[in-house]
């Protein structure tokens, strides 16, 4: 589950002088504004079953119960030279932790932690351009492709509410004017599983009025001891997001079509994804629920031991909300992970009250290819997720959920891990000051 966040207050010196600042909001001093922000963060997890019997790798333990803990102390700053020119800064780090068992995967184990430096960039806004640089967060679309610069492994803790989010060495030159938008960007991601490389390209967005069209193009330029090869991989993404027709303004349609291609260090890339989505408000039915559906397709390699890789890379993919793009807080967290699966998805969301909202996830996961993580299998269905959640959130600072997931392997997972029901009872809050 990528974090929501929530937050504290912070005591920031200026000028010789402390100024009790609560973090969020905005404090003029001449020309100079600063935004302060602290958030916390906590989650309990408690799993049953892992790896539908086969265990935590190392321990061989299927019922695991652990603890992350995180907190992100930041500041914004701005200056206003004229009314053509401002100045911007922003600095942040993050704290986090893990305690207990760890997760199935054994991704990241007790005792992990890490004091991290998360933003640090600087940057200038001259009329409609945008240009910042350093350690910066960066967002295209729906996250489907390009979000999280920090995969939160090993180390570094925390690998559930994954609290690190910024890009390393990152520049980003920013346009926008009416309805344009657009970005020339370098993004360096660095982590102890897929190494290091960076992604060098460009996005366009045009608001139409019915939806956002989108288009995106970069190349991957990795060191070649990567553990996952991408070097020489070049991707393209076009995308139409939250399209309403004409005349049902309840219905929200989505979709995207991305592919790899390229080739580097004797390796060829020719894989793909896409996804479609329909969403629709029922505002004439009491609480107003909102039902999505979404297929998702991740393409797999049928002979994962030559040298045309076909299987998806879902490299930055982030979280923008329950199912995006984590897919299955089970399945996506420990199993599968963007790639060589096809995914039909049924979500069902409803609010209580402005405080309390409930909803409902499935997801059935099959196969694109008749292998997993290079191992044959004779069947493609892989296993069936299914999730209940509910929100809380009585302040603009104050996020909690809870969760329970329960996963029914299928013929596929049996074959290559085993048959038992994987469940996971979440429970985590945030709160930003």
């Amino acid at each position: 589950m990528k974090k929501r966040y929530g937050a504290l207050v912070l005591i920031l010196p200026l000028g010789g002088q402390s100024s009790l600042a609560v973090a969020g909001e905005t404090y003029q001093y001449g020309d100079l504004e600063v935004t302060p922000s602290l958030t916390a963060g906590a989650a309990s997890i408690n799993v049953r079953g892992a790896q539908f019997g086969q265990g935590q790798p190392n321990t061989g333990a299927t019922r695991l119960d652990w603890q992350e803990f995180f907190l992100k102390p930041g500041v914004n700053l701005g200056y206003q030279v004229n009314e053509d020119l401002r100045w911007i800064a922003g600095l942040s780090a993050v704290g986090a932790a893990t305690r207990g068992d760890g997760d199935p995967v054994g991704l990241t184990h007790s005792g992990d932690q890490r004091l991290h430096l998360e933003e640090s960039f600087v940057g200038a806004q001259v009329g409609d351009w945008r240009l910042t640089v350093g350690r910066q967060n960066y967002l295209v679309g729906s996250g489907f492709i390009v979000q999280d610069g920090r995969a939160d492994l090993g180390r570094d803790g925390a690998y559930w509410l994954a609290p690190r989010t910024a890009f390393d060495r990152a520049g980003v030159l920013g346009w926008g004017h009416d309805a344009w938008k657009a970005q020339g960007f370098t993004l360096g991601v660095a982590d102890s599983f897929g190494g290091d490389y960076r992604l060098n390209g460009g996005n366009l967005d045009y608001d139409t009025g019915y939806g956002v069209l989108g288009a995106l193009a970069f190349g991957v330029s990795a060191n070649t001891r990567n553990a996952v090869p991408r070097d020489g991989m070049r991707v393209y993404n076009l995308r139409w997001l939250n399209a309403t027709p004409a005349g049902l303004p309840d219905l929200a349609l989505s979709g995207e079509y991305a592919w790899q291609r390229g080739s580097g260090n004797g390796l060829t890339y020719d894989a793909n994804a896409w996804y479609a989505q329909a969403q629709y408000q029922f505002k004439d039915l009491p609480l107003q629920p909102q039902l999505t559906y979404r297929y998702a397709h991740f393409s797999g390699d049928p002979n994962p031991s030559d040298t045309r890789l076909s299987g998806w890379d879902p490299l930055t993919k982030g979280y923008t909300d329950w199912g995006t793009w984590l897919i299955g807080d089970v399945v996506g967290n420990y199993l599968l992970f963007n790639s060589n699966e096809n995914v039909h998805s049924l979500h069902l969301k409803t609010r209580l009250n402005e405080s309390w909202a409930v909803g409902a996830l499935h997801h059935a996961f099959s196969l694109d290819q008749k292998n997993f993580q290079g191992r044959p299998v004779s069947d493609r269905r892989f296993a069936d997720e299914t999730t209940l959640y509910l929100e809380w959130t009585p302040t603009p600072s104050l996020y909690a959920a809870v969760a329970y997931n329960w996963v029914q392997a299928k013929q596929a997972a049996r074959e290559v891990l085993g048959d038992e029901r994987f469940s996971a009872l979440e429970s985590y809050v945030t709160y930003k000051f």
